[in-house]
C-alpha cells in the first residue's frame, strides 16, 4: 500500500548536450557538457550561416536592413543601429568574434597553467570552478554557469580576488564581451558592481571590441537582426532595465540604457521587474 504523498516537485531543468565520459561506480558518471557562461555575451563566431570563412554573409543585408525588414523599428533604435550596420557590419562582427575566441583560449591556458615553485616545471593544469544560477540550462541544453580556475586554499589566501576574476568577468574587463544579465540569473550586488565597473572601464579605455573605429554590433544585436531578416523575430524582444536608475524600457528602447547598466527581462517577466522596483518607461 502506497501512501498518497501530496507533493508536486519543482520544475526540473533539462540539459540534453552532455556526453558520457566514464563512471567510477553504478551511480557516479563523469560527463562532458557545453557551458554558456552567465552574464556576458561575446561577439558571434558563427551564426545563421555567417562564419569565420564566410564573415560577410550578411554585409549587404545589414546595410539594407533599416530600409527593409527594419523600417518599422523605433526611430531612436534605427539611429542607434545606423553606424553599426554601415559598411561591412557582418564581417566586422565575425572578426570581433574571432578575436574574442582567440583571447578566450589564451586567457584560459594562462590562468589554468601551474608551474612548480621548486623546479619551474609545468604541473597538471588547474581544474575548473563552476557555479550555476537560478536557471541551470538554457534553451539549447547548455549549462549556464560562472567559470573560473579552481584555486587551492593557499592560492586563494595569497592571490587577491581582483587578480582571480571569473572567466566571465575577465572577458568583459578585457573588452572582448559585453554584459548580458538576464533575469532571474542576477548576480549579487557586489558582483553586479564588478560587472558595471568592468564594462565601463573597458569602454573608456577602448579595449577589445570597443577599440573599433566604427562600433561593432553586440552579440545579442547580431542575433536578433539576423533572426529578423530570417523571419524568426520582429526586432528585439526583451525588456531592458537600467539598474542604476531603476527605469525599465520597452524592448526597442534598450539603446537608452548604457551597456554597463543593462539588466534584461523576458516579456513574461516584466511584471517581476516592476516587483523588483523597476518603473516602466512608455515614452
Amino acid at each position: 500500500m502506497r501512501i498518497a504523498i501530496q507533493y508536486t516537485p519543482e520544475t526540473l531543468a533539462m540539459g540534453d548536450k552532455p556526453s558520457f565520459v566514464s563512471a567510477t561506480d553504478g551511480d557516479t558518471p563523469t560527463i562532458q557538457t557545453p557551458i554558456r557562461m552567465l552574464g556576458m555575451d561575446a561577439p558571434e563566431l558563427h551564426y545563421g550561416g555567417a562564419t569565420e570563412s564566410n564573415p560577410g554573409k550578411f554585409d549587404a543585408a545589414f546595410a539594407g536592413f533599416l530600409a527593409g525588414k527594419g523600417k518599422s523599428l523605433d526611430a531612436g533604435l534605427k539611429a542607434h543601429l545606423a553606424e553599426r550596420l554601415d559598411g561591412s557590419a557582418s564581417t566586422r562582427h565575425i572578426e570581433a568574434g574571432a578575436a574574442a575566441f582567440a583571447h578566450y583560449q589564451a586567457m584560459v591556458q594562462e590562468r589554468l597553467e601551474r608551474v612548480s615553485e621548486s623546479t619551474g616545471k609545468p604541473l597538471t593544469p588547474r581544474k575548473l570552478f563552476t557555479m550555476v544560477s537560478s536557471d541551470v540550462f538554457d534553451k539549447y541544453g547548455r549549462m549556464l554557469a560562472y567559470v573560473a580556475p579552481a584555486y587551492t586554499k593557499e592560492e586563494r589566501e595569497a592571490i587577491p580576488p581582483a587578480k582571480r576574476p571569473s572567466f566571465n568577468l575577465q572577458m568583459m574587463q578585457d573588452g572582448h564581451a559585453t554584459s548580458l544579465i538576464i533575469y532571474p540569473n542576477i548576480p549579487k550586488p557586489a558582483d553586479l558592481e564588478l560587472v558595471f565597473k568592468a564594462m565601463k572601464t573597458a569602454r573608456a579605455k577602448r579595449r577589445g571590441l570597443w577599440k573599433s573605429a566604427k562600433p561593432v554590433l553586440h552579440g545579442f544585436e547580431f542575433r536578433w537582426i539576423v533572426d529578423t531578416l530570417n523571419g524568426k523575430r520582429s526586432g528585439p524582444d526583451r525588456f531592458c532595465g537600467d539598474f542604476t536608475t531603476g527605469k525599465l524600457y520597452l524592448p526597442q528602447h534598450y539603446y537608452k540604457v548604457p551597456p554597463e547598466a543593462r539588466m534584461w527581462f523576458m516579456q513574461a517577466d516584466a511584471g517581476d521587474a516592476m516587483a523588483l522596483g523597476f518603473e516602466l518607461q512608455t515614452g
